[in-house]
């Protein structure tokens, strides 16, 4: 009896030593968007970061002790391989077998988790403390040490460790900001960040209804154009007609600025871009009776074929759209549609095609002397893609990179493909976010859950 009351009592004492050390918010590091990692990794180990105030802790694994880095405020270990559970001593707080959530830890990753402590000698300390954060604009993404936070509200509570965090606050259209807070135990804190604007608008007038207007050969508007957000920076404005283009030259767009381009007073012509790199002509291209023959500087060519020349070193060049109701563009000059024949001088030339109003991506190709040139055009529709989107409620407003495209369920198409797209739904007080990549040529389905 004596011998199993001793057992009980050094079970209990055990177990009360077990319970003076205990480890939560075990979480995996994520590698920001469009940043360089800012953690370490082993391509053997898995890499953990406890933090806690406290020095002289042992690690195992089973029986094997673990290398152990003491740092100022953590203590980073290196775990093998699918390790699930890990012993921690330490001659104060006695002993904790702490099971890691999941199915292990793997090498090449890096985590983190709070280690706290506990002991009847000492004082109670607060370990954690609630922050309160404000966001202006009130979408934003937070990241608050290396975890990402989605803000749709301008609100985020947190309750935190006790101590010093980095923080960083991004936005579309807005300067990202980074931070350090450090919280205490004696209030919670409050803090709010306001980013600065990072964006620009540009209208363009011109003299012409039927004028097209391209920005980076993107259709903005007809006649006169009023962009939304830009960002900063160099852009390419175009403007197109029937008969040729009319206008192309590169702009700057300054941060917070509001350019604009009044061309109504200009005197166009259809010429070709600046950038076009064609041939110097030598010679007219026809000469007939009725037709008088061209200068060599003149853009007065015929519609049907504005590339072709006569020369004896000229290329013959052959190109085939996806269909006849696909038009073909070279060097950003309409050429016709479904197929044109013709030839080039030796250079270099864009080309790309267009149909129902997509834009297909610009492909070059260089032209020899002499040589022979077939070239078939895929349809401008394998550029895009679709998403499918639905959720757990009916009509649910959809935002796609933060622009409302309309209710759920709904099939989203003609996006450009390879893009990546911040996907929101909305209904009432319910919400929900996903980051999406689109690929070209398919459909993508994507089913949330508002929350």
């Amino acid at each position: 009896m004596r011998y199993f009351l001793s057992l009980l009592g050094c079970l209990l004492v055990l177990s009360a030593a077990a319970q003076q050390m205990r480890v939560e918010d075990f979480t995996r590091y994520k590698h920001p968007f469009w940043q360089k990692a800012t953690y370490e990794t082993d391509k053997r180990q898995a890499l953990l970061d406890l933090f806690t105030n406290e020095k002289g802790f042992q690690f195992f694994v089973g029986k094997t002790a673990v290398t152990a880095i003491e740092g100022e405020g953590l203590v980073t270990i290196s775990l093998p391989h699918r390790t699930t559970s890990v012993t921690i001593k330490h001659p104060s707080y006695g002993q904790l077998v702490w099971k890691i959530p999941g199915k292990g830890v793997k090498r090449k990753k890096r985590y983190r988790a709070y280690l706290y402590t506990e002991s009847v000698e000492k004082e109670y300390q607060q370990e954690k403390q609630w922050a309160v954060f404000s966001f202006e604009p009130q979408q934003a993404i937070f990241y608050l040490d290396s975890t990402m936070y989605l803000i749709q509200q301008g609100e985020l509570a947190l309750y935190l460790p006790i101590g010093m965090h980095a923080c960083r606050v991004e936005s579309p259209f807005y300067q990202p900001l980074s931070d350090t807070i450090e919280l205490s135990d004696t209030v919670r804190l409050e803090k709010h960040f306001t980013l600065k604007t990072y964006y620009a608008y540009l209208t363009v007038q011109t003299s012409f209804p039927d004028a097209v207007i391209l920005l980076d050969n993107k259709p903005i508007g007809k006649g006169q154009a009023d962009t939304g957000r830009l960002r900063p920076g160099e852009y390419r404005l175009t403007v197109k007609r029937e008969d040729g283009v009319y206008y192309d030259r590169t702009l700057e767009l300054g941060n917070a600025e509001r350019k604009v381009v009044d061309l109504r007073k200009v005197a166009l012509r259809p010429h070709l871009p600046t950038d076009a790199r064609l041939a110097e002509r030598t010679e007219p291209t026809r000469t007939t009776e009725e037709t008088p023959a061209a200068p060599p500087d003149s853009l007065s060519v015929a519609p049907e074929h504005p590339f072709e020349i006569v020369e004896a070193d000229s290329a013959s060049v052959s190109i085939r759209a996806f269909d006849d109701e696909t038009e073909i563009w070279l060097n950003r000059q309409w050429v016709g549609k479904g197929s044109w024949q013709g030839r080039l001088a030796p250079g270099f030339y864009a080309i790309s095609s267009q149909k129902e109003g997509l834009d297909s991506r610009t492909a070059y190709f260089w032209v020899e002397a002499g040589e022979t040139v077939e070239l078939n055009l895929a349809s401008p529709l394998t550029d895009y893609g679709s998403l499918n989107v639905s959720c757990d409620e009916v009509n649910a407003r959809i935002f796609l990179n933060g622009v409302e495209v309309g209710l759920s369920p709904r099939v989203l198409s003609r996006l450009p493909a390879d893009r990546t797209y911040r996907l929101r739904m909305v209904k009432g007080k319910k919400e929900a976010e996903k980051v999406i990549h689109l690929k070209r040529n398919d459909i993508l389905h994507v089913n949330l859950k508002l929350k």
